[in-house]
């Protein structure tokens, strides 16, 4: 505003000294006046001059004009958008062809189901990442019940719980019935000691197994019954209650075919008792010791492997392997877009003005030479491509194997994490450190355009697998189907990003859009202005100049 309040009292200071034009200027010698005076006079002007009357300029605009200039000026604007969003479309087909679907996809050929860094959960869903702990777990030792019955915890469990049994303090852990004195008590592993021993995830972590198994959450008394090959045995307790739940229409029946006779053999009496403490097995209690004995196992199996020196310095170095690869992607995928792109603008170049040298081979030299100068010049970018990637692609490593934690990945699972993570941590980066001249606003507007288009990209890297299926049924295009991949789909990934970027800016949430088309109206109406200003300024000066000559007498009218 202060710019437009100088330009208008430098106007009027214009007009002020015009209309303050001094009454009368100095006198040439006698001869030049008598020259002046014996030349002719143009009568006809005269009588049209009429020097008492102040030569007044008046400026009507009305509406339609004010209109028309505006809508002028903001069809310019976003005509220069336009442009804008089509080079940017084409600069962006070639860098997603050479970024995340041409070096990308090179870089993707080393990823590895489940991860760079072996998990409990993978392990123990027969996933492996390194071969040695594969190895490790197929050569491990068959079970051996007198390890795990013979360990000191378990002796001493099962010595208290006799006690308490014998004085008749002692319940079922499973029904919640006493167990009497004189009955048959098994010490159950809830979680059984051959499911702990064979334990895949508990092997990766190289916890002990006995001591694992004989965990207190683990050691459960119940009757002989319910823990024999007959009822748990080696089942999981998930296991026990379905079996229970589908054999209970022929227990009941048994149990009242049993309960009707008059008298019942040895044999008779156990499966009667058996089929009374299957009967009796609380399906509610059992699932909560079970799930209780889990968590306190599984609690100890993850804490002794991810903190163990192993894990950390397995997801650091595949961290940093990461890193490298994504860094190295970046950055050479920058030259590759630089090169396309100058190389493109030189074929333009040489379309429209012809060559530049004598013969087509000299012309080809030259203009290498000239995109080879302008990608020396490009290091900064390298250097700041690289670095960025390697963020990612060491951010990306960590997020994948806490995912792994969890769930098992896929090969094409890992790459869109880290594509994706590319893309969340350029907008992250946008937030954090916005460039000088962009508000909170425009960053936050632009921000949105970087995490729509990590979401493009992600989805490209599904349909990638669609597309490559469709392109080997045509057996003319099979040999070429990871390029003819790579085009189509980073094409199409391209052009989506665009019309996102362009939905974003015509839905404009922030009012960022009309902001910059306003600023745009009055740059350009300032500028307008400036150089009516500079105009005035000079026939001003000139004016100064023709005045300021001796040879003329001049009487300004009052």
């Amino acid at each position: 505003m202060s710019g437009r309040v100088g330009r208008y009292k430098k106007r009027k200071e214009m007009i002020k000294k015009n209309q303050s034009l001094p009454f009368v200027r100095s006198l040439t010698d006698q001869e030049q006046v008598d020259k002046l005076l014996s030349q002719g006079v143009d009568t006809e002007k005269l009588e049209n001059f009429d020097s008492s009357t102040d030569i007044n300029v008046f400026f009507e605009v009305n509406s339609a004009e004010v209109n028309a200039l505006l809508s002028d000026l903001k069809s310019s604007f976003h005509k220069d958008r336009l442009d804008q969003l089509l080079s940017e479309t084409k600069r962006g087909v070639i860098s997603s062809i050479a970024g995340p679907f041409g070096l990308g996809k090179l870089v993707s050929a080393y990823d590895k189901h489940g991860g760079n860094v072996d998990t409990v959960h993978n392990a123990r869903q027969g996933v492996y990442v390194t071969n040695e702990e594969k190895q490790r777990n197929n050569d491990y030792g068959d079970y051996n019940s007198s390890d795990y019955h013979g360990y000191k915890g378990y002796k001493n469990k099962n010595r208290e719980d006799s006690i308490l049994q014998n004085k008749g303090k002692l319940s079922d852990s499973y029904t919640g019935n006493v167990l009497e004195g004189g009955s048959n008590r098994h010490l159950d592993h809830t979680i059984s000691a051959n499911e702990v021993h064979n334990d895949a995830g508990r092997i990766l972590a190289e916890v002990d197994g006995p001591s694992a198994a004989n965990s207190e959450s683990n050691l459960n008394s119940t009757s002989e019954h319910i823990n024999n090959k007959s009822g748990k045995g080696a089942l999981t307790v998930d296991e026990l209650l379905s079996k229970l739940e589908r054999t209970a229409p022929q227990r009941k029946a048994r149990i009242e075919e049993l309960s009707g006779k008059s008298e019942l053999t040895k044999k008779e009496n156990r499966e009667l008792e058996r089929l009374h403490e299957h009967e009796a097995v609380d399906a509610d209690r059992m699932r909560q010791i079970d799930k209780k004995a889990r968590k306190e196992y599984n609690g100890n199996i993850n804490k002794e492997y991810y903190t163990s020196k192993k894990f950390l310095k397995n997801t650091a170095s595949t961290g940093v392997n990461e890193g490298a690869k994504m860094g190295a992607q970046q950055a050479f995928g920058y030259l590759l877009v630089e090169f396309f792109s100058g190389s493109i603008t030189e074929i333009t170049d040489a379309y429209n003005n012809g060559l530049e040298g004598k013969s087509l081979y000299k012309d080809i030299k030259v203009r290498l030479i000239r995109i080879g100068r302008n990608l020396s010049g490009k290091w900064k970018g390298v250097i700041t491509g690289f670095s960025a990637g390697f963020i990612s692609g060491f951010i990306s490593n960590l997020i994948t194997t806490i995912v792994n934690i969890f769930v098992t990945t896929a090969k094409r699972i890992v790459r869109m994490i880290r594509e994706g993570v590319f893309s969340l941590l350029k907008a992250m980066k946008l937030i954090l450190f916005p460039p000088v001249d962009m508000s909170f606003v425009e960053v936050m507007h632009e921000a949105m355009k970087l995490i729509a288009a990590g979401g493009i990209v992600i989805a490209g890297v599904a349909l990638e697998e669609i597309i490559e299926k469709l392109i080997l049924s045509v057996p003319l295009l099979a040999p070429f189907t990871s390029v003819a991949t790579a085009v189509i789909v980073g094409s199409l990934t391209a052009i989506a990003m665009s019309l996102v970027a362009y939905l974003i800016d015509k839905m404009d949430i922030l009012g960022v859009i009309k902001a910059q088309e306003t600023t745009f109206i009055l740059n350009n109406l300032d500028k307008d202005i400036d150089d009516k200003l500079k105009q005035c300024e000079n026939v001003s000066e000139e004016i100064d100049v023709l005045l300021g000559q001796d040879s003329v007498l001049l009487l300004q009218s009052s």
